[in-house]
């Protein structure tokens, strides 16, 4: 005959702590939401953090662009402003990719802020390097036929239809 297992031995086979036995295991553990107030506060104090950091790499983006901004009589008209506002647009790509761990915490209100305000950022990064783009290479003045004397007639009609008659 064989012998019984000692009493403070665990019974054979060792089970896994979370298997109940049968086909049934235990449903997996589901990770717990931080609660709406929190998240709300988390978000107003990272749109906070998302106002202030722009104004600083705006302003450290003017002073490497040659801006002179506490000289009153330095002459400011060619400083491009192409290269702050792309700062600015690196920015909001960072916010942008801090809105990634936020939706894997299941903090959705904040995770909706930082998506908005980066998209926010990003479209005032766009639009002013494309109006500073514009600002620092005017387009040329368009001549008028009817000032310029040599123009050639358009249809082959009368002198009227001619610009320089």
């Amino acid at each position: 005959m064989t012998t019984p297992p000692a009493p403070d031995t665990p019974p054979w086979p060792n089970r896994h702590p979370r298997y109940t036995g049968g086909n049934h295991p235990q449903p997996p553990q589901r990770r717990r939401w931080l609660h709406p107030a929190a998240d709300i506060a988390l978000a107003v104090g990272l749109l906070v953090i998302d106002i202030i950091a722009p104004l600083i790499v705006f302003v450290f983006g003017l002073d490497a662009a040659g801006y002179q901004m506490f000289d009153p009589a330095a002459d400011n008209s060619s400083v491009s402003l192409t290269r702050p506002f792309a700062y600015g647009g690196v920015v909001g790509g960072i916010v942008l990719l801090s809105a990634v761990p936020l939706f894997m915490a299941r903090t959705f209100i904040s995770f909706g802020v930082q998506v908005l305000t980066s998209l926010v950022l990003v479209l005032v990064a766009v639009i002013g390097i494309n109006d500073a783009d514009r600002n620092s290479h005017p387009q040329p003045v368009p001549v008028s036929p009817s000032i310029n004397p040599g123009a050639q007639c358009r249809s082959g009609g009368d002198n009227s239809e001619c610009g320089g008659s």
